[in-house]
């Protein structure tokens, strides 16, 4: 089963933050800017994966928006 997911969240400064959070992305998640948006795409074999990659991009951008 392949578990896929997308999350667009608008950020003032939505290009710096994702380059922040792509360093590290794995080759089954993808980050990106667009149009002032965050855009996080996650494919994963197993729902736990999928879960716990979201779980960790947005603990991640919590911080980024502490900083």
């Amino acid at each position: 089963m392949l578990c896929y997911a997308r999350l667009e969240i608008e950020c003032k400064d939505a290009e710096n933050v994702a380059k922040a959070l792509r360093v590290d992305d794995p080759n089954w998640c993808e980050c990106r800017s667009e149009n002032g948006k965050i855009v996080i795409e996650i494919k994963a074999k197993k729902l736990s994966s999928l879960l716990y990659a979201i779980d960790d991009y947005l603990m991640h951008l919590k911080m980024c928006e502490r900083i």
